[in-house]
């Protein structure tokens, strides 16, 4: 009995010297590391352009579309969304109460193959664009920064678009054996 305290004993010590050897070591890359900070007083802009031209229109597949007849949530908001991308007047650029309006309702009315969490972190990449679009409408935003969030806005609801077919492809997909 007394062996094994003595080897449980060895083991903390070795242990507790090793540990304690490893934190007093110093680097001299830690010490010439300089840290700045600053203060972001400006919104921080993506050096990223989103060019419309190379973004290919997705439309929704036909089968999806039959799924989707019954949510007219959704079909609003479309209805919105090819109003920005004629570059029309549209509910985007005004109360931001009815924007959340929009994306509230699309909560009413969800045809069960599409209440997904993959559609729904869509929508709410899409609504955030879109008040981001806003923010910047209504400001003194450059013109330059209002259309890069409007094609940012596009470039999320062809993002939907694309997971909305390929729900509905996995969806109807049959496994055989």
């Amino acid at each position: 009995m007394c062996l094994q305290h003595t080897k449980c004993n060895n083991f903390f010590v070795i242990g507790f010297l090793s540990l304690a050897t490893l934190l007093g070591c110093k680097s001299k890359k830690n010490e010439l590391t300089n840290i700045e900070v600053s203060d972001a007083t400006s919104t921080v802009i993506s050096d990223k352009k989103v060019n419309p031209q190379s973004t290919p229109t997705i439309e929704i597949d036909d089968s999806a579309l039959t799924k989707l007849d019954q949510w007219t949530a959704f079909f609003v908001l479309e209805k919105e969304l090819k109003k920005l991308e004629e570059n029309k007047s549209n509910s985007f650029q005004g109360n931001k109460d009815e924007i959340e309006n929009y994306f509230e309702e699309l909560t009413l009315n969800t045809p069960e193959v599409f209440d997904t969490n993959a559609i729904w972190a869509r929508f709410k990449v899409l609504e955030t664009e879109v008040f981001l679009y806003n923010e910047y409408y209504g400001s003194e935003a450059t013109q330059e920064l209002t259309a890069s969030a409007r094609e940012k806005v596009l470039l999320a609801y062809q993002n939907l678009v694309r997971q909305i077919n390929k729900i509905h492809e996995k969806a109807t997909q049959t496994i055989s054996e």
